[in-house]
């Protein structure tokens, strides 16, 4: 997704494009990304036994539990930045909604990650970040409709040239 928006920035296609709308893209683009690293990263901790088995080399096997809970801890904190973006400084309409909520349960995932050392609690944390991902695209339908129709008029623009 990066890629091809860079691509589009040399070939010079963004140039009727506000930066505000290229900044809303790759605050979503970035809060989306963390979320799916951070469930990849709890996918690693749910099956650290096969990974050790199969002689896999994925981040718990290499450095341990602890150092990947502390990592998946920072790329955590990490998702406040875009979700600070898209709630204060952007407008998003109702989408705020599914943001708050988001910032609450991403709390809650912290503290169970640290409380959490079996397979099937890590298969909780990994469900929980599946259902926000998952919610996040059905919330979609909270963006304030005026944004949508000028972002469709900019793509129209985009499309004549």
């Amino acid at each position: 997704f990066f890629a091809v928006l860079i691509y589009l920035f040399k070939k010079d296609r963004f140039r009727h494009f506000e930066i505000e709308h290229v900044e809303i893209i790759f605050a979503h683009a970035a809060f989306l990304f963390l979320l799916i690293l951070i469930r990849e990263m709890i996918k690693d901790l749910e099956n650290i036994k096969g990974d050790l088995a199969n002689n896999y080399r994925t981040i718990p096997v290499i450095y341990g539990e602890s150092t990947s809970k502390k990592a998946i801890t920072v790329l955590t904190i990490l998702t406040i930045f875009p979700v600070y973006l898209l709630i204060e400084i952007y407008d998003v309409g109702y989408m705020d909604i599914y943001f708050y909520a988001g910032f609450i349960i991403m709390g809650f995932f912290l503290i169970r990650l640290w409380q959490s050392t079996s397979k099937s609690q890590f298969l909780t944390l990994h469900n929980l970040l599946k259902f926000l991902i998952v919610a996040g695209v059905f919330c979609i339908v909270l963006i304030d409709p005026a944004v949508l129709i000028h972002g469709r008029q900019l793509v129209e623009e985009q499309i004549k040239l």
